[in-house]
Formats: C-alpha cells, structure tokens, sequence
C-alpha cells in the first residue's frame, strides 16, 4: 500500500526508483505464508486480508485519479494476492468471481497495458469446467464442492458478458494489439505490446506462462503460412469462457463476430481468428449442432474468401482448433472432424489459384497437428482422400498452388507412413505405402531425362511445323511443373525433418535433383538447387546407404557434364558425412 500510495511524488527520478521497486517486490514476491493461514492466531486478521484485497480492487479501476502505472500496480498486485490464497479455499471462493469480472471489465480497457495484463489474469483465473462437452466429467466436478465457485464465477461472468455491447467492445479493444508493421514491404508483425511497454512495463503486465511455449506443440516451418499475429492467449481466454459459461458466451461471440469476420482490416480479422479458434477447441456441451454448423459455415466462407493477407492467422486458427487435447496432445477435439470435412471439401473450379493454394495450406497445418500414431479410422480416410487430390493435380498451372501442394503431400505421406509403422497394412489397401510411392517416384528419372533433353534441344530446332510444336510444349511444360511439385515435396521434407520416413522417396528422385540443376527452365533449376543443398546435409543410415551408393554410381557416367559436375559436388559432403 505504501508504494501505491506514492504517485503524489512529483519527481521523474522518484517515480522511476518506485518503478523499479515495485518490479523487484513484483519478481520476489513469493506468495502467503500457508501457515499466516492456518495459524489460529491470525484468524482475527483474515477480515483485514479481504479488506486489503477490497482496497486494492478500487485502485484497479480506471475510473479512480490514479496514474495509469499505479492503476497497472494495482491490478497486478490483485493478481498476485488472489493466486497466493489459491491454498485458502474459504478466502479465494469469496474473492475469486468478483476478481475474475473485474479482470474480465478490463479486456475492454483503454489502457493497452491494462489489456495484456487482464489476458495474463483471466488465462491463470479461468478454469473453464462446468461446460465441457463430456456430461461424465461434469457430473463429477459437480460433486465436488469447489465447483461452487466456479459455477457462481460463470454466473457473474456472463452477466458481464450479456451486457449491451461488451463483446463487441471487446473484440475491437483487442484488435488494437495487433500492430501490422508494412516498413519493410512484407507483412510481418510483433507482438502488440512489444511496441508499446517498456521494460518495465512488461515485468508487471507479463505472467509466467508468456514465456513458455505451450501452443503449438509441433513444429512450425511452412513459409506459406509464417509470419502471422495469432496469439494463442486470445484463443485461450475465449475458449475458458465458453467453457465456464457455456453457450450465452457463444451466442454473444457469434453475434459480435459478424461483423468482424466480413471486415477487411487485418486487425480485425486477427482478433476473429482468436475467437473462433477458442470455440472451436471448446469442447462445450449445450446446442453443439447448431454452433458447430454456424462456425463451419464461417470457415467456408473463410476458405472461399479472396482476400490472402490474413491467411497466416487463419492458418493459426484451424491448427490450434485441431490440436490434440491433454498433455501428450493424443485426443481430438469434438469438432477436429467437421472441421477436417470443411477443409477436404473441394472448391468450385472458379476459384482464384490464391484461394486454392489457401486451402492445401490449411490442409497442411491441420494434418501436422494429427498424431499418426492414434490416428482415428476417419482420420486415415482424410489421408486418402487428400493423398489422391494431391497426386491429381501435381501439374497444376500455378507455381503457389505446386508448392502448396508439395508441402502438404510431404506431410500426408509422412503421416501414412507413420501411421503404417504403428500398424502395418491398415493404408496398404486404400493407398497403400506402395501406391502414392510409385505414383511419385515412377518415370521421375526418364521425365528428368527428357527435360534435359528438351532443354538443349530447344536451342537448336526450329518449329516447322507450329500445331506439333505446340502440342510437344504443352507436355514438356507440365512435364516441368510436376517435376517442380516434386521438388516442392522434397524440400518440404528435408526442411522439416520428415524425411526421416521418407527417405527411400528422396533417395529415388536423387537423380532428377543432380540432373536438373542447369537447364532452360530457371524456376525448375533454381528449385532443383535448393533441393540438393539440403540433400547434401542429409546423412543417410543403412539400409537407405547402399540405396544412395547404387544412385551415385549409376550417375558417374552421364553423357552430362552438368549431371556429372553435380554429382563431383555433392561426392564431397556424402564422403565426409
């Protein structure tokens, strides 16, 4: 109370030193003492706890005439004492609902740091029990008497949330997080409040769990879909609220979303993505059917949309709502399925090749997030449905498209095979591990022969005849883009670390990679190269080591001397490694 009660100093200095005394007390502040609690002496001092805590509380609000930074350590300090009588359940009952709301209020602040410090809060507060779809669970929270609180603190919250306005309020309040940064041409952009707070500003508004990386919990390297502003916070604190308050959050959500799913602001369509990555990852109980068709009837449109500058945080949002539950991430969501039946259903022919590249990169980020290893019938079936797609159209006119697809076929082969190793022969049959191997890797050396050969001969022969010359372009050229849709997959591959389980694929397009790298076609050489500087680092055990030693040998006597150049080049680093 001392150091609250200290913004009347006038002085710069003063008020910096308080500053960084209050960072200190913040950092070393270790809790109550549980025997302060237990200790029948200080029952007399509880009344004085709660009044403490009642005085604090009134210095949160921004309606007081406190400086906004005292109003930050106000609110932080709120924080704290209601986290440090977690272990008394008498006092935290009384205090938790009425904290929760005011926290709650302050999502919709004016203040930026009072807005990232109220995430922090309500992400530690918010428990999200009583609403989840297994009516089993419920019952058994229920007979629990803490669930109290949680059902009372559900009540108060959606009073809140009722209000005329909050949710909309809200969701624009948190759109002015996210900056969009254009300085440098590209849509990159940091984290809101990076640009706003100080350092010390960041000690009190960050909690400890915003440095750790709990979401995603796979790997993160496809450049389609990079560079986005979701933050997985957001998500978090919209799905503990339809989970603790069950569908009047959702209705609400829905109705305030309208509005923000069809803006072309890009802030504002990062804030919807949040929203509806936490209901979809709810998992709550209550009209699920109607609620399910409404979200999936805006992530068609999503899909459909022409509009490509927020496809980073969409992509977020459809891999956070197919993220498995639990620790070891192995159980889907109630609505993984619906959501993977939105993405499989193909697009009318009319579409735009960006909105087609959009989709095969949202198939991409939702199959990543499926553990092979407990894949679902349904799940397999996806697979195949997808792989055949995918092996469909890998000559597609597009360059985005090829790559799209290329990233997405390196997952989903890798996921079947995964898959396979766990049960062996379950795939065989619909796609069979031979199947989509065969449909890759078969004619892949005589279709880079020709293509060489094209090469050199197209500077040399004169079309005599323009019908067959245009007849033989047309096959060259989508000879060219499946090669290129190739190189896509193995880059993928080799980028993201699946090869591992695909190396016997890697291994039988060795020759196209050696033997493309210099011809008439800049796009399909450029690609064969940064396929073979990644195949250069990749170390190969046996058995595939015999495999690769027979590739290198068959190529030693090329009549190419660019072949035979290569492969001089990548002997160097195969020998060493």
């Amino acid at each position: 109370m001392g150091i609250l009660g200290s913004s009347h100093h006038e002085s710069i200095k003063c008020q910096k030193a308080i500053t960084e005394l209050f960072v200190k007390y913040n950092i070393r502040f270790s809790g109550i003492s549980r025997s302060f609690f237990k200790n029948s002496q200080s029952l007399a001092d509880r009344p004085g706890f709660l009044g403490l805590f009642s005085q604090i509380n009134a210095l949160g609000f921004e309606t007081n005439s406190l400086h906004w930074r005292y109003n930050l350590m106000a609110n932080r300090v709120l924080l704290l004492l209601i986290l440090a009588s977690r272990s008394e359940p008498d006092i935290y009952s009384q205090i938790l609902a009425e904290t929760a709301g005011h926290f709650l209020r302050n999502l919709k602040s004016q203040l930026p740091h009072s807005r990232m410090l109220a995430i922090s809060a309500l992400n530690t507060l918010l428990e999200g029990s009583p609403h989840k779809a297994s009516v089993e669970d419920s019952q058994q929270s229920l007979d629990h008497p803490e669930e109290c609180n949680i059902l009372s603190t559900g009540t108060l919250l959606n009073d809140i949330i009722q209000e005329e306005g909050f949710m909309n309020d809200t969701l624009n309040s948190l759109s002015h997080v996210h900056i969009i940064s254009d300085s440098d041409g590209s849509s990159k952009a940091s984290y809101g409040a990076s640009s706003f707070q100080s350092g010390s500003d960041k000690a009190i508004t960050y909690f400890y769990f915003d440095f750790s990386a709990s979401w995603p919990c796979t790997p993160s390297w496809i450049s389609l879909v990079g560079g986005g502003t979701f933050y997985s916070s957001f998500a978090k604190i919209f799905k503990r609220l339809i989970q603790q308050c069950g569908m009047p959050v959702m209705s609400s959500l829905q109705t305030a979303l309208e509005e923000f799913l069809s803006s072309k602001e890009r802030s504002r369509q990062c804030v919807a993505a949040e929203a509806m990555a936490g209901m979809l990852h709810s998992d709550v109980s209550g009209d699920l059917e109607s609620g399910s068709d409404w979200l999936m009837l805006q992530l068609q449109k999503v899909v459909l949309a022409p509009s490509v500058e927020s496809v980073p945080e969409w992509a977020s949002c459809i891999r956070y709502a197919v993220t498995g539950k639990e620790r070891s991430g192995t159980r889907a969501p109630v609505l993984r399925q619906k959501v993977l039946d939105c993405l499989c259903t193909a697009v009318p022919q009319s579409v735009a090749t960006s909105v087609l590249a959009k989709r095969y990169s949202f198939l991409s980020v939702a199959l990543i997030e499926i553990s092979p290893h407990k894949m679902s019938p349904a799940e397999e079936q996806y697979h195949v449905t997808i792989l055949n797609e995918l092996l469909d159209n890998m000559s597609h006119s597009s360059a985005q498209v090829r790559e799209a697809i290329g990233v997405a076929m390196c997952v989903a082969c890798s996921n079947v095979r995964l898959a396979g190793a766990r049960s062996p022969g379950v795939l065989t049959e619909q796609t069979g591990n031979e199947y989509w191997y065969k449909r890759l890797t078969d004619g892949a050396t005589e279709l880079s022969v020709s293509i060489q050969n094209n090469s050199q001969s197209k500077q040399l022969e004169l079309a005599s005849d323009s019908s067959t010359a245009n007849g033989l372009d047309n096959k060259e050229e989508a000879d060219a883009k499946r090669m290129e849709t190739i190189f896509h997959f193995m880059i993928a591959s080799l980028k993201s670390g699946r090869s591992s389980v695909l190396l016997d694929v890697i291994i039988a397009l060795f020759y196209p990679v050696l033997s493309l790298q210099e011809t008439s076609n800049k796009d399909l050489s450029l690609l064969a190269k940064s396929a073979f500087e990644l195949l250069k680092w990749r170390t190969l055990p046996r058995p595939f080591l015999e495999t690769a030693i027979m590739a290198i040998l068959s190529s030693v006597n090329d009549p190419n001397w660019r072949t035979r150049s290569a492969l001089l080049s990548y002997l160097r680093t195969f020998t060493y490694r």
